[in-house]
This record gives C-alpha cells, structure tokens and sequence, in this order.
C-alpha cells in the first residue's frame, strides 16, 4: 500500500538486518540510463511516471521538478527514495541514500527495480530481460576450468568406453 511518509510518499519495508544485493555502486558512479536497452529504458520511464503518479494520487503531493524527461524524473524518484526512509542499508550497515542531481546511476536503477519489486500488485511489468520487476539474480556458470574438467572426464569414459568395446571384441575374434 502506498502511504505518505514526512511529506514524501513511502512504505516501511523491513530486510530483517539483511543487506539488499545491488546497493554497491557509489554515488559517484557513472550514469547507466545511456548503455540500457531501448526496452530497459521505456520500462525505466513508465515505471517512473506510473510511480509519480501514485505518489500524486495517493499522498496529494507533487515533486516541483517532476517531467517525464529521465534526468527530472530519476531526480524525482531519488529525493522521494531518501525521504521515505525504505529501511535500505549498504553493506555497512548505512542508510542507502541516493544521489539527488537525476542522473540515473546503478544505484537509483537497483532503488527503482527493488521498489518495484515490493509492490508487485502496482507494478506488473517486469524489467526487460529478468522475470520480475527486482533485481535480476545473475545465473551462475560454470568457469573454464570446471569446463575443461567435464570435457577431460567426458573424454576418458568415452576413450574407456570405445577400449573396452573394441579389447571385447579382439578376444571374441581370436577365440574362433
């Protein structure tokens, strides 16, 4: 449910102590809106203006800088993620609070996906190339190494394999 919190819009959302994966980047980090995907990008857009516009209906306020440009938006959506005290923390232990000049940096990406996320009922539409609005949990691989030894045991079963079937058949022939 979407609430007013100090005059901004927020939502207590407890982690239990438990450190948010994501919230790495800091502040000074570059701007990541240019390098996503056209899709990425169209999602990042409506999910800020459907959120501003929940804020707007819900709470009565308005941010004076909002427009659906990403650079008023993002900067928006950075000042209403401080000032609703979400309850998320970096690894330290420290409040996450996000840079407010609206350049769209991992961290305000990873606050937007993982707000989201804990209002699946309002946000639907996950983000492009995941499966839910959240963070996207990276798929582990297997690395070379482990690669090279499944490829080598491969190799030996077969090579036994092919032994024993051709040693069998030599003793069959010479027993005739």
């Amino acid at each position: 449910m979407w609430a007013q919190s100090k005059g901004l819009l927020g939502s207590q959302v407890s982690f239990g102590g438990r450190y948010a994966l994501g919230f790495v980047a800091a502040a000074g980090d570059p701007e990541v809106y240019s390098k996503l995907s056209a899709a990425q990008q169209q999602w990042i857009s409506e999910t800020l203006a459907k959120l501003n516009g929940l804020i707007v209906s819900t709470t009565g306020t308005t941010c004076p800088s909002w427009a659906p440009e990403i650079g008023r938006a993002s900067g928006c959506f950075q000042m209403w993620f401080n000032g609703a005290k979400l309850g998320f923390t970096k690894k330290d232990g420290s409040p996450l609070v996000l840079r407010t000049d609206g350049v769209f940096d991992q961290d305000t990406l990873d606050a937007l996906r993982t707000t989201v996320a804990f209002n699946p009922k309002d946000f639907t539409t996950p983000f492009p190339g995941t499966t839910l609005p959240g963070p996207a949990k990276e798929e582990k691989k297997l690395s070379t190494g482990a690669m090279v030894g499944i490829a080598a045991g491969g190799a030996a079963v077969l090579g036994g394999v092919i032994y024993v079937a051709t040693k069998g058949k030599k003793r069959r022939r010479g027993r005739h």
